[in-house]
């Protein structure tokens, strides 16, 4: 029963956050009518200072949309199965004979999450905002990860040697993950996801003309095409060794015994990923691929935590 629970939060947990990039992507001005010139007004409005777009816009845009609707109702019900899932480990835990450490945590995610959702909107900017949610849906999904599989039948015992080789690059894949993972909202935040149409050049050069300057003078003015370009183009560098270190991986996890599926899979989310991050610069920006490739990057990271539950186990935990 406790497992159910858990892995029906996992899967709903998983909704939540591709819902949230849906939402926050369509109330971008991704798929409407006039596009790209929705996307540019909406960049204008979004770059304002929270104050000010606060009280030009209030519930009246994006968030009062069927995405966002939704998207509330399926954290509310996020919320409450938080609280089972803390309870059921709380009252079990001899019978589960683990510690309820990562349900509280869980738990003490969710309630910071429905704070900061009340006080973020018309206090910070958009940029602060969405990386505090998507960070905060990561380690969501990692939590709940690691608990469903911690409730598993054990799996193929996998040499411990290889193992032992294995963590540090795993440690390695795990970060550069997230960091990316942290960098595209970065870019989907400050709409810098066109400040280059080309690929694999940006702006038809290797380097082009980048601003990494930043102050707090800058707060609430539009940024420039150099400032914009250079959000691009460091996440594409960041995918290159993202990609690099994770293809590596994944060829070494497919050369360990009762890993070799894993491998495979990893491996192939890694080119789909990588993929579809292209087929966004090409296409323009599609709604459903923009969706798609923070999707597959969140099966991507449940893949690697799985890899680190199965490495860490054959150390006796």
């Amino acid at each position: 029963m406790y497992f159910k629970l858990v892995l029906v939060t996992c899967v709903l947990a998983f909704c939540a956050v591709v819902l949230s990039a849906y939402a926050r992507l369509a109330d971008a001005g991704l798929g409407c009518a006039n596009w790209p010139a929705c996307y540019e007004e909406n960049a204008l409005k979004e770059r304002q200072p929270p104050q000010a777009h606060a009280a030009r816009s209030g519930a009246a845009r994006g968030h009062d949309s069927w995405q966002w609707k939704l998207h509330g109702q399926l954290v509310q019900l996020l919320g409450l199965l938080a609280i089972a899932v803390c309870g059921v480990a709380w009252k079990k835990r001899r019978e589960l004979r683990q510690s309820p450490l990562l349900p509280t945590l869980l738990l003490g995610l969710m309630i910071f999450l429905a704070a900061f959702g009340v006080w973020a909107f018309g206090h910070l900017p958009r940029p602060v905002t969405v990386s505090v949610h998507l960070a905060s849906g990561m380690v969501m999904l990692l939590l709940l990860t690691w608990i469903a599989l911690r409730q598993m039948a054990p799996a193929a015992v996998v040499d411990a040697d290889a193992a032992q080789k294995l963590r540090s690059l795993w440690w390695l894949g795990i970060a550069l993950l997230m960091a990316q993972i942290m960098q595209g909202g970065w870019v989907s935040a400050n709409f810098a996801a066109l400040a280059c149409t080309d690929f694999p050049l940006c702006r038809g050069a290797l380097l082009p003309p980048m601003d990494f300057s930043s102050s707090p003078n800058d707060a609430g003015l539009p940024l420039s095409p150099e400032k914009l370009t250079a959000i691009h183009w460091m996440h594409r560098v960041g995918a290159l060794l993202a990609v690099a270190c994770l293809v590596w991986l994944s060829f070494r996890v497919m050369a360990v015994k009762g890993l070799r599926n894993l491998g495979k899979v990893m491996l192939g989310l890694v080119v789909l990923e990588a993929l579809l991050g292209i087929a966004n610069v090409l296409l323009g920006l599609p709604l459903l691929v923009a969706v798609l490739h923070n999707a597959v990057a969140m099966l991507l990271l449940i893949a690697l935590v799985v890899l680190g539950f199965r490495l860490q186990r054959k150390k006796g935990g």
